[in-house]
């Protein structure tokens, strides 16, 4: 098959450059940051400038095109729907929380100007990876996307950790594309297409695909669990949460993740969670058994944890498996797209917060910031010990927080499909999960301080972050109805 076969040409009418004009916002606004912020003096104020401009300028454009009708590209290739373009905002929203938390962090620790352009191309890239149902244009877009996240990690230059971290990532990151790769080579051999849907359609009509297919579906799988850090593919994870800078730790946990989980959901839907398949029930069982030993393992090591971005990079992994769960059942009932989409949103907002506040009590290269380093500061600075109580309280899913609702309607859908073992391993995780998001809360406000007690560094970016995310946090939390309806009438 030639490349015109695989990405024929199209001529592009004006519907098809109006559904394309964010992702060239994007890239003309990436090569703008590069080149500004190669000035001395000003590169990293021109640079941030830059940055928010395009990525507000993406935003409404996306908007004003939200419910234009379906448009298809190269063949199928790139398909932009009113459900994919409002993911796609999702994620331009996680990028202009990013670059703010950016502002001020970047010169704190050292960064380049181009960081501003690297969260640019990356979020070009999870657009692209969000808008196709082609494994091989989607793993063009996961490379885009992953290419920027690993030099973000690895910005630190000062600090070993970021280069440990850089280095850890890029190797698992690398053997997780060359597993999706080589998979996708072996799906292709065994059904004739890249096609997500043509796949679908071809084992709904075949019962008993060659032993190929399952060797190419396993290594997929395996290297979508690995992006989005499930257990037993996590060990990348807590490493790479301390060593980034913590800007890019919250973009990461937020945008990334949302990004991976989404492309993983399209993969499963299609590929995975087939009725009445005999040969996909061995990895519908192994999903389930991955999501029941991330919540598990994630949740317990948790506890253990004295240092905030560790205990966080666990969490998440614990979260991961609350979304392999929404994952399990998305093909089962009308809501169950919906949930996940929703505890996406939701937990990647609580997420950036967090490490928003993070990153104003840490110090220069420092690795993670302790327990006893946060110890009475909820009393000293209460503005920012509430925003954080906001957030942790949401991930632990409190009720009048968004992550509250996130965990219902998530939980609710599993329980309407059936999944009671699932549920009930997932709210007893849960319940472990307070006891550490509790511990936090209590260092801050009602422990003594000590005499490695942080230091408030006065970071505008940072804080501006924190009051956004905790304002959407409680907004969701309070009146969710509003978008809940919204995802709703988008998914159907």
């Amino acid at each position: 098959m030639s490349l015109l076969e695989t990405f024929p040409l199209q001529v592009l009418g004006p519907t098809e450059l109006f559904s394309l004009l964010p992702l060239f916002t994007l890239t003309f606004g990436a090569v703008l940051a590069l080149l500004f912020g190669t000035n001395k003096q000003r590169g990293h104020g021109y640079a941030f400038t830059v940055a928010m401009f395009t990525l507000v300028y993406a935003l409404l454009q996306g908007s004003y095109h939200l419910f234009l009708t379906d448009v298809s590209l190269l063949g199928g290739t790139l398909v932009f729907s009113p459900y994919t373009r409002s993911i796609s905002l999702m994620v331009i929203v996680f990028a202009i929380i990013g670059v703010i938390l950016t502002y001020g962090q970047d010169k704190k620790e050292g960064l380049l100007s181009e960081v501003y352009a690297l969260i640019l191309f990356s979020t070009a890239g999870m657009i692209l990876m969000m808008s196709t149902t082609h494994l091989l244009f989607m793993f063009i877009a996961l490379e885009i996307m992953s290419l920027a996240i690993y030099v973000l990690v690895a910005m630190r230059r000062s600090s070993s950790f970021s280069s440990e971290a850089g280095l850890k990532y890029f190797i698992l990151g690398g053997l997780a594309s060359a597993l999706f790769l080589y998979g996708t080579a072996l799906v292709f051999g065994a059904t004739g297409s890249f096609e997500l849907t043509t796949i679908h359609h071809f084992l709904m009509f075949n019962q008993n695909p060659s032993f190929i297919f399952y060797v190419g579906l396993g290594l997929i799988t395996t290297a979508m669990l690995f992006k989005v850090a499930a257990f037993p593919f996590h060990g990348w994870l807590p490493d790479v949460y301390q060593g980034a800078a913590t800007n890019v730790t919250g973009f990461m946990g937020a945008a990334v993740k949302f990004t991976a989980f989404m492309a993983f959901a399209k993969i499963a839907q299609n590929m995975v969670f087939l009725d009445n398949h005999p040969g996909l029930r061995w990895f519908q069982s192994f999903i389930w058994f991955v999501a029941a030993a991330s919540m598990i393992y994630g949740n317990f090591v948790a506890i253990s944890q004295s240092e905030l971005k560790r205990m966080l990079s666990f969490s998440t992994i614990a979260h991961t498996g609350y979304l392999l769960l929404g994952l399990y059942v998305m093909n089962n009932g009308e809501g169950s797209s919906r949930s996940l989409v929703l505890y996406l949103f939701f937990y990647a907002l609580s997420n950036l917060g967090a490490f928003a506040v993070i990153s104003i009590f840490e110090e220069r290269n420092q690795k993670d910031l302790t327990l006893d380093q946060i110890a009475g500061l909820g009393l000293k600075y209460p503005l920012l010990g509430t925003l954080f109580t906001i957030f942790l309280l949401s991930m632990a899913g409190i009720p009048l927080t968004s992550g509250f609702i996130g965990k219902y309607g998530l939980f609710s859908a599993a329980v309407s499909a059936g999944e009671i073992p699932l549920v009930v391993i997932a709210v007893l995780t849960s319940v472990v999960s307070v006891y550490y998001y509790l511990r936090v809360i209590v260092y801050l406000f009602m422990k003594e301080s000590t005499k490695e007690v942080a230091i408030h560094h006065r970071l505008k970016g940072a804080t501006i972050a924190a009051l956004i995310s905790a304002a959407a946090t409680l907004q969701f939390g309070l009146f969710p109805r509003a978008i809940i309806h919204f995802v709703k009438m988008l998914a159907k």
